[in-house]
């Protein structure tokens, strides 16, 4: 068996260096776009940046391998070769998914180094294979060794290069790109070379001359055409990546543009500052606001323009606005005359790669709306003065008239058992009944100031809710005799027959409403009803509904029903007697026993008053009899 010397054709080599260096270029360019993308765009361009470099490798290799020559002659398994073809291709594509994730540990770009690696060596020893010549090809371990290894220092330079422009993007200059391109380039071409020195052929056949070879002008041809259309591939995917390079300075540009204009323009007063809480950038709405110039803002700590109590609250803030959380606070700065100045300011970090960089400020000036709710407040806390004089005006003016009205009807009454003519005794019953109407007014008046301040309290205890009902339907009797009227009260079984709550104060809505009702209907009947409407443990809701078939009140004038002083019309007011108070308080004290009142009605087919309040049951039904 005879041992074989063959020899390298120098241009070809050099071709074989270039397409290496290039496609590692291509790889690097391609790899940047794919850190600036998400979603599918970012798998297509994966996918695109692993078929250059892959490709790259492949055509370094195998014109590398026609670089060779052998003075016998020398074949290829097709089959082989394809195979060779896409293995560089799916390790480039493993080796990219593994780094181009969030975070890249060394562990993970050591994984990615042994894809890469294993893909080289297995499309290089492929290619090898695929030769097929009259004898055979053996290889010496420790350059084959050396080789796997170089394989892996190159891949693992390469994904730590990589992994570098995911801090930088495009920030990384030309040439030190470049560099990287050419050490990679030569650093693959050098295992491909490695691993050649590693191979010893030998054939069976007789070669007249083993030491002539000379370089086949096919193979040559064969290696050009091969140069030149993977040249052409990774020269069309820089020229996009250069367009699309351009396109995104552009589109930065744009976007700057726009961000510059908005911050400018804004109405509102924004700052910029850096990680170090230095104000480095003002737009012009900032002096306007606060009368300081840029430069005097540029030249002084902005805690410097701060009130003492708002230093502290406003660096709490941004101490979370640096962990990443934006933040809405409302702080006080002196103008440049010394007048305060009330800003709502909300913080927001500015975040790039990832990390955040600075962040800023927008201040809205809220002064003049400071100052209407301060004299708002002031308004409302004089109306609340105003109120309680009001109510405690009307308390002791009650109170004062009441005592000698109190006389004047009980002397009316001691005056009617005494023997008087009956005109006199007319005059009398008179002066009785107007005192009691006018006593009836003050109790009005004395109650609703009381509600009307917050001064009634509800009494909490146990009653008989059917004796409650009975009694104030007792106190209408003569009324509803002098009338012809019938009023039936219906108190459901659901409901118990002792319960805890304010008897007076529910008397007195029973009161209003059935007065109203028999002072409102000629001819007819009033129907009280009392139901449970629902019960939670020993908290029950009491639903009463007052119907009566008179005169009904029109639509236009139920929304005001519920105020106070209101009645109906003049005509009302001459022909039934009333302060217009009763409704005004019977809804304040449902209110108050947790409960609502609403009415239905119509124009003379009568009105229902239906309000429901809170109670408690009562286990001991005794109690309300001690």
């Amino acid at each position: 068996m005879e041992h074989l010397h063959g020899i390298y054709s120098f241009p070809l080599v050099v071709l074989s260096v270039v397409i290496s260096i290039l496609s590692s270029y291509s790889a690097l360019t391609l790899y940047q776009r794919v850190l600036t993308l998400s979603g599918k765009e970012k798998t297509v361009w994966t996918v695109c940046g692993s078929i250059a470099m892959g490709l790259g490798i492949w055509s370094m290799h195998f014109i590398g391998m026609l670089a060779f020559h052998l003075p016998v002659q020398v074949t290829y398994d097709y089959v082989l070769v394809g195979i060779s073809q896409l293995i560089p291709i799916g390790a480039a594509w493993a080796a990219l998914t593994v780094i181009a994730r969030s975070s890249v540990s060394k562990l993970r770009l050591a994984l990615g180094g042994i894809f890469m690696a294993l893909g080289i060596v297995g499309m290089h020893y492929t290619g090898m294979a695929a030769m097929r010549l009259p004898g055979t090809i053996s290889y010496r371990w420790p350059l084959v060794a050396l080789s796997v290894l170089i394989a892996f220092l190159v891949s693992f330079a390469a994904l730590s290069t990589l992994s570098l422009y995911r801090r930088r993007r495009w920030n990384y200059p030309l040439s030190a790109k470049v560099g990287a391109a050419a050490l990679l380039g030569m650093a693959i071409a050098g295992m491909h070379y490695t691993g050649m020195m590693a191979a010893e052929f030998h054939t069976y056949a007789e070669v007249s001359n083993p030491d002539n070879v000379q370089v086949g002008i096919g193979a040559m041809l064969l290696a050009g055409l091969l140069g030149a259309a993977t040249m052409f591939i990774l020269l069309l995917i820089l020229v996009s990546q250069f367009m699309d390079r351009r396109y995104a300075l552009r589109l930065a540009d744009y976007n700057q543009s726009r961000y510059d204009s908005i911050f400018e323009h804004n109405p509102h007063m924004v700052c910029l500052f850096d990680l170090k809480g230095r104000l480095v950038r003002t737009n012009p709405a900032a002096e306007q606001i606060t009368g300081y110039s840029r430069d005097s803002f540029l030249s002084k700590p902005f805690t410097n323009f701060l009130t003492r109590r708002d230093v502290s609250k406003v660096r709490r803030c941004i101490t979370q606005v640096l962990q990443g959380i934006p933040q809405t606070v409302e702080c006080t700065i002196r103008h440049r005359n010394g007048q305060p100045i009330h800003l709502s300011t909300t913080i927001v970090p500015m975040i790039a790669d990832g990390k955040i960089v600075d962040y800023y400020a927008i201040s809205k000036d809220v002064t003049e709306q400071k100052q209407a709710e301060r004299q708002l407040l002031l308004a409302k806390l004089e109306a609340e003065r105003a109120a309680r004089a009001k109510a405690e005006f009307l308390a002791v003016m009650s109170h004062e008239i009441r005592t000698p009205l109190n006389g004047v009807i009980g002397m009316s009454e001691l005056l009617l058992e005494t023997e008087l003519r009956e005109e006199q005794r007319d005059y009398v019953r008179i002066i009785g009944t107007s005192g009691k109407a006018l006593l009836s007014v003050i109790n009005d008046v004395l109650d609703y100031s009381k509600i009307d301040s917050g001064k009634m309290q509800l009494q909490t205890e146990p009653f008989a809710l059917r004796e409650c009902l009975d009694e104030t339907i007792h106190l209408f009797m003569p009324q509803l005799q002098e009338r012809r009227l019938e009023c039936r009260g219906h108190v459901d079984a659901s409901v118990p027959s002792v319960l805890i709550g304010d008897a007076g104060r529910l008397r007195q809505v029973f009161i209003n409403l059935i007065g109203n009702a028999v002072k409102f209907t000629e001819r007819g009947s009033i129907e009280v009803t009392i139901r449970c409407l629902q019960q939670k443990g020993d908290q029950l809701t009491i639903e009463c509904a007052v119907k009566d078939s008179g005169i009904g009140i029109p639509q236009h004038f139920i929304p005001f029903l519920f105020q106070p002083f209101h009645q109906l019309d003049s005509k009302m007011t001459r022909k039934y007697e009333g302060t217009g108070l009763g409704l005004a308080i019977s809804k304040r004290l449902v209110e108050m026993m947790g409960g609502t009142i609403r009415v239905d009605s119509a124009e003379g087919l009568g009105t229902t008053f239906t309000f429901t309040v809170q109670a408690a049951y009562c286990r001991d039904e005794l109690a309300v009899h001690s």
